[in-house]
């Protein structure tokens, strides 16, 4: 038995799926495979029941996973203390493409977590980053091969003006837009980009009237009454209670969010800082707005 297997184990407990604990662990699905096989012949046990093609962990892996989560974060603790005396002073490098009104929540969390390491905190909303210089990147590009990443979540994009653009209506067709004036952010930011896809696709040209770099001069446009916006319901949640939201029908856009970690391999600190933002995402997806 060795740190890999274990690890391998916690991989695809956590994943639930052979194949996605591979990826994270940066092997082949039949090396998994085989390692997960090693494993269990050396405990003498199944970990895992086969169910179809996929696997189901049991409740004798419940009870080891309980053990082995706890030893490898102690083990990881103590190489970090033994190998990197400083490492919890070195700051905590974080760029935020995305959710600029999570940026509070998000610090608080890892606050939370590490008190006395600093926090470097880049906001750029153009996606130029290189995000390798980053411990963490928080933004809707997609991740490059090789990167560790998370999907932190899928967010319907609203409607949102200070009056209704279709009384009694909660809901607007794409093409009832053209015309209107749009408050958005610019060319090429992350949002945008989103939009100008989604628009594409549909032939349709909006007219752009007032556009910004911020994405709180936006949310204040919208609720001082000039244009109307478009609103991502879990990430700018608080400012569309202050707006009339419509849907956009009948197919309306969405976006990813992905939590990058820079560096190809895993230690303790960020899996806690990882699993404490995911924890941080979910909270907020179930405050999204509702039409």
């Amino acid at each position: 038995m060795n740190l890999a297997q274990l690890r391998g184990f916690v991989y695809t407990a956590q994943a639930g799926s052979i194949t996605q604990g591979a990826q994270q662990a940066f092997i082949s699905q039949p090396a998994m495979t085989k390692m997960i096989q090693e494993l269990e012949k050396e405990l003498g046990v199944s970990l895992f029941n086969r169910v179809g093609r996929g696997i189901q962990i049991n409740d004798t892996g419940r009870v080891f996973l309980s053990f082995v989560e706890s030893g490898l974060d102690q083990i990881e603790e103590g190489i970090a203390a033994v190998s990197k005396p400083s490492t919890s002073q070195q700051p905590i490098r974080l760029l935020v493409e995305v959710a600029s009104a999570l940026i509070p929540d998000i610090i608080k969390t890892i606050h939370s977590i590490f008190p006395d390491t600093p926090i470097q905190l880049t906001q750029r909303i153009t996606a130029v980053n290189e995000t390798r210089d980053f411990d963490f990147t928080i933004s809707t590009r997609p991740p490059r091969r090789g990167q560790r990443s998370i999907p932190l979540l899928s967010e319907e994009i609203l409607i949102g003006s200070s009056a209704p653009q279709q009384p009694d209506s909660a809901y607007i067709s794409p093409s009832s837009l053209v015309g209107k004036p749009i408050v958005s952010l610019g060319y090429h930011t992350p949002l945008r980009d989103t939009l100008d896809h989604y628009f594409s696709k549909l032939n349709l040209h909006l007219n752009f009237q007032y556009e910004s770099d911020d994405p709180a001069s936006i949310r204040a446009m919208l609720a001082a009454g000039i244009g109307i916006g478009f609103i991502p319901s879990v990430t700018w949640a608080e400012a569309g209670k202050q707006l009339h939201i419509a849907r956009i029908t009948p197919d309306p856009p969405f976006r990813t969010i992905y939590l990058t970690e820079g560096q190809p391999t895993e230690d303790v600190r960020t899996r806690k800082v990882a699993n404490a933002l995911v924890t941080l995402f979910v909270s907020a997806r179930a405050k999204a707005l509702k039409i």
